[in-house]
């Protein structure tokens, strides 16, 4: 039935096309009557929620509040004529300020209100809370609602309206402007990477990176690089090679360095004005551990310069560096050896002491190519050299032995 307000007791609120009878008014709540009873002895009527209230409030007995009368419960009866007439009444829409012209009886008002156009309604899209006139439920739907469900323009996958701006940062098709600003701009994003492979101002990394060739360029710069460094490349892939051999000469820690043309290469040392010194290849403690080399002074250096072989030994940034203990612990044994048969090597333990200055350059992990040297300036004496068979057919070895580590840099 017509209902308009939410409410527990009372009348109907209506706008009826005509005053409403006085004798349809309910004297409780003054609307018109609700389920109207009527009291047997005194005639008056009242809503059938009113008196119940009434009954609530004041308890028994109830007194009428016409006549102060008590109101006997079996003296009351529901006037079904008087509900007939007032449901007979004419009323118009509840939405009549908001120019609805319909007018009907009061018991139609219900169902004419679940198809007024004027009636607020809920979004039909269960997240959102708008309310507006059912007129205008189809245009929020389609043009404004936040939790509509919309079509991609550009790759069709369907999406909430107000997922749009994250939908546009991941969208495959959006048509993007090239990065490096060679004027195309409806590029797909999925497509870039094929566009930056064809771009003429694209920069690439030379065709032989991977031995280790640092030059980028564009494309016509790459052409002109790899016909201006062939020598360079084929240094590169030499000294690759041979980085690569030295890892077999490198078996459960130790590394043997042979020192060939040691006469001319000392005689060399002797003459330069600076400290001169040679290298070992690079080599790793194990097949996946640290990266190490040798350096010597054949002629000393510092307190050990023009008296002794000076030897040092250098961590270098390595290919398995991620998978190591830092800071690095293992002693090093140092060796030169005798090539007679009474095998007198000499010999120099090097144990990594964290009481060094130094000790974060030394032997900590490298950040960069490599790390400053440790070692002895006074390894062997000069005489020593001379008197024994350390330097045999102008060859020398060094051998350097790193004790086992963890089972970390083991890995």
């Amino acid at each position: 039935m017509a209902d308009r307000v939410d409410r527990a007791t009372g009348g109907y609120e209506a706008e009826f096309v005509e005053p409403l009878p006085e004798e349809y008014e309910c004297p409780i709540c003054q609307l018109a009557f609700r389920d109207p009873i009527q009291i047997e002895e005194c005639g008056h009527r009242f809503c059938q929620s009113c008196l119940q209230e009434l009954r609530r409030l004041q308890g028994s007995p109830v007194l009428c509040p016409m006549d102060r009368r008590p109101i006997s419960s079996t003296k009351v009866f529901v006037d079904k004529a008087a509900r007939r007439a007032i449901l007979g009444l004419g009323v118009k829409c509840w939405n009549w300020k908001r120019k609805c012209e319909w007018t009907g009886e009061l018991s139609n008002i219900e169902e004419h209100a679940k198809n007024c156009a004027h009636e607020d309604v809920h979004c039909t899209n269960p997240e959102c809370n708008e309310v507006m006139p059912r007129r205008s439920l189809q245009y929020h739907l389609v043009s404004k609602c936040k939790w509509r469900i919309v079509s991609c323009h550009f790759c069709t996958e369907m999406y909430t309206y107000k997922d749009g701006k994250t939908h546009m940062k991941s969208c495959k098709r959006l048509p993007i402007e090239c990065v490096n600003k060679c004027g195309a701009k409806d590029i797909p994003r999925e497509e870039m990477p094929f566009h930056m492979s064809e771009c003429p101002l694209a920069v690439h990394p030379c065709m032989y990176r991977d031995i280790g060739c640092p030059f980028k360029g564009r494309r016509d710069a790459l052409e002109e690089h790899c016909k201006n460094a062939v020598h360079t490349h084929l240094n590169i892939a030499c000294q690759k090679i041979r980085e690569n051999e030295s890892r077999s000469l490198c078996t459960n820690g130790i590394f043997l360095w042979k020192i060939s043309n040691y006469k001319h290469q000392y005689d060399q040392a002797v003459a330069s004005p600076e400290e001169l010194a040679i290298f070992s290849p690079p080599f790793y403690t194990s097949q996946y551990g640290y990266k190490l080399r040798l350096k010597a002074y054949l002629n000393g250096r510092d307190r050990g310069k023009g008296t002794h072989l000076s030897l040092y030994i250098i961590i270098m940034k390595g290919d398995y560096d991620a998978l190591l203990e830092w800071p690095f612990k293992q002693k090093i044994t140092f060796y030169l050896i005798d090539q007679s048969e009474k095998q007198n090597h000499r010999t120099h333990l090097l144990s990594p002491n964290r009481s060094l200055p130094n000790i974060k350059v030394v032997f900590n992990r490298p950040t960069v190519k490599e790390n400053l040297g440790i070692g002895n300036p006074c390894f062997v004496p000069n005489e020593v050299l001379e008197s024994g068979e350390y330097v045999k057919d102008d060859v020398m070895f060094i051998k350097a032995v790193v004790e086992p580590g963890s089972s970390k840099s083991q890995t």
